[in-house]
Order: structure tokens, then sequence, then C-alpha cells
């Protein structure tokens, strides 16, 4: 999944480039400032308990099985950072293209409950999906992002321009779970139930497209050398999966989670190169 992520990226960066044209190259420079978000973040977590082992401990009437789990949450997820990219354009100052980096942190933290599924009332016996509580904490991520500006003349003399944008994010996020279940293969009452908790690090690949419009502005030696910059942004967050083996009773628990998030971004930075 994350491999066909980096690859749409690609050809997405590849009709940047074309569209740009090979003229490209006239006006140049590096620029760098600040960044702020607000987005609409959207997880889904997906779990199922595979019980199909000839030699799975569980006990009729689970016993080669499989039960799906699924929850999502959503939350508003602010995030500021740090950016720096390169910038250049053609000489008729009609178009640019720049190649941005950036670091985010984030403060959101969509979290949600499963239901459950199994056979007993409280779907917390052996071989059940048992109703885990859950969160995914995004704590950082890293950009690289393309923008194609354009400069039609009913913007330029406002010193403004429209551009679109598109690029990958790489986010460093914290997954955890908390359970209470029976891990007997003889029905447990409540006092026999075991909890706990489990986390695990999930790194997922991003996909952004957008629109953005930017306002120059600046006087005296910074003449039109401060850019102001809004965009709206679609996300969709490549799945992160793994199993859990439990060879003691021949259980196996694939999961799944997967977002998409929808937000807006201000930016302000300063142009270090010629002013266009």
């Amino acid at each position: 999944m994350k491999m066909r992520k980096l690859r749409a990226a690609g050809l997405g960066v590849a009709s940047l480039l074309i569209l740009a044209g090979a003229s490209l190259a006239q006006d140049r420079g590096f620029y760098a400032g600040y960044t702020a978000s607000v987005e609409q973040f959207d997880a889904t977590f997906s779990k199922s308990v595979d019980n199909t082992d000839p030699d799975t401990l569980v006990p009729e009437p689970r016993r080669g099985m499989v039960f799906h789990d699924q929850d999502s949450a959503d939350t508003v997820d602010l995030a500021a950072g740090f950016v720096v990219g390169y910038r250049t354009a053609p000489g008729d100052g009609g178009a640019y293209l720049s190649t941005e980096l950036d670091v985010m942190f984030h403060s959101g933290e969509p979290d949600g409950r499963l239901a459950g599924v199994g056979t007993s009332p409280d779907r917390k016996q052996l071989g059940e999906s048992w109703p885990d509580a859950w969160s995914l904490d995004k704590k950082r991520s890293y950009g690289l992002t393309l923008r194609l500006g354009f400069l039609p003349e009913s913007l330029r003399s406002r010193d403004m321009s429209l551009y679109l944008l598109g690029g990958v994010r790489l986010f460093k996020s914290r997954f955890s779970t908390t359970f209470e279940g029976c891990l007997t293969a003889e029905p447990c009452s409540a006092s026999g139930f075991v909890s706990g908790a489990d986390g695990r690090d999930v790194d997922p690949v991003a996909t952004s497209w957008g629109l953005g419009l930017e306002k120059r502005f600046g006087s005296g030696e910074y003449a039109r050398r401060i850019a102001l910059r809004f965009e709206a942004t679609y996300s969709e967050y490549g799945d992160e999966s793994w199993v859990a083996d439990f060879p003691d009773v021949r259980v196996t628990v694939p999961s799944a989670v997967e977002a998409e998030g929808i937000g807006v971004t201000v930016s302000m930075v300063r142009l270090f190169g010629a002013a266009e």
C-alpha cells in the first residue's frame, strides 16, 4: 500500500513538472517560514480474530470461525511547524514551481471502542473479538510538497497567485489499545478476565492534494519578499497493518488502521531570492 501511494505521488510530481514546462529557471530562490493547519482527521481501526487453525484451543461454537470488527473515530487535528523550500519561475513571470520540505507537530488523537463480535453476551471469551478501546496519536510528520502556481492578470496587479499542490507526508504516530478478556479455553467469569494495554509505532505515508492562494507583500528591502498562503487540502493515509499471533492458543489477530483528512493551512514565508 505504501508503495502504491508513493508511485501515485511520483506520477503527480511528474505531471506538475511537465505542466510547468522546460523554461523554468529564470527567477529562483530559497524561502523559509512558519505554517499551521487545522484538519478534520478520520481514522478507522479494523480487527479480525482468526480461529481456523486446526489445532486451536478455542472451543465450540467459535472454533473454526473468523470474527471481524471495525470502528471509526474523528478529531480536529491542530498542527504547527516550519517550512523551507526553493522556488523557480519562467522568464515571463506567468507561473512558478516550488519544492518544499516541512516538519509539523500534531495534537490530533482520535479514540474509539470496538463493539465486540462473538457468541457470548459480553464478547470477551477466548476466540472472540473483544470490545477493545483504541486511539491513534499523531505526534509529528515530515512533508515533501510541490506547488505549481499561476499569476492570472486579474490577480497579478494585487500581488496574488493561485496554485495547485501535491505531495507526500510521513507520519510518526502511536497506536494504542486497552483490552479485557478471557485467555483460557474454559469460559471465564468477570473476575477471571485479563486486562492490559498494548501499543505500537505506526508510520503511515499520506498523499495530499489541494489548492492554494498566495499573497505577496512587504516594503523597503522586504518589498514583495513576504508571502502569506492559504490552502485547502485532502489527504489520504496509507494503511498500516499487522498480525498479532497467540501460539499458546493457536489464534491470530490481523489488524489495520487507515485514515483520511480534510484541512486548511496558513503559512507565512520569507523569500530570499529576487522578487518577481
